[in-house]
């Protein structure tokens, strides 16, 4: 990211919140690599931080990892060993939801950006108006996911069994 034109499509294909993955991004195209940061809205939002940044991808598979784990821990339990099936939840929610995910989430943001820059080029390589305006639409935050955020906790608060909430 050393032009100008570097910076207007990462400004196009990030959208809100630009500058604060630019420094991140900037680094990693100097070291050709995305070296490891920590992103504190996937460590307190997880697959909603994925989804609103349009990583479907790492989204469906850290909810199919969870709903596996699930189905482990659940078995375990049916088996008689309840208590290793909770072990392995909170394993899994700590090891792959509160360390892995925040310490990659940008390093994952970093290669789908660039990924969709190196189409946009590829696509329109002599238009750069047009590669600007393609990465605008498909790139920045999914603007929906807040209201999904919302209505999951919603459903889940109204959907309670009884007796579950104090």
């Amino acid at each position: 990211m050393n032009t100008a034109e570097d910076l207007e499509l990462y400004t196009a294909a990030v959208g809100r919140k630009v500058n604060f993955y630019l420094p991140y991004f900037q680094r990693a195209d100097e070291r050709g690599y995305a070296p490891l940061s920590w992103n504190w809205a996937t460590f307190f939002f997880g697959v909603f931080w994925f989804l609103y940044r349009r990583q479907y991808r790492w989204a469906a598979i850290l909810m199919l990892a969870a709903l596996l784990v699930g189905i482990l821990a659940g078995q375990l339990a049916v088996a008689g060993f309840a208590g290793v099936g909770t072990a392995v939840q909170l394993a899994f929610l700590i090891g792959v939801n509160c360390i892995y995910a925040p310490l990659h989430a940008n390093g994952f943001y970093y290669r789908w950006v660039s990924e969709r820059i190196a189409r946009a080029k590829a696509e329109f390589a002599f238009d750069r108006k047009r590669q600007v305006d393609v990465l605008a639409v498909r790139g920045g935050p999914n603007a929906a996911v807040p209201a999904l955020l919302v209505a999951a906790l919603l459903l889940m608060t109204f959907l309670t069994p009884a007796g579950m909430l104090p």
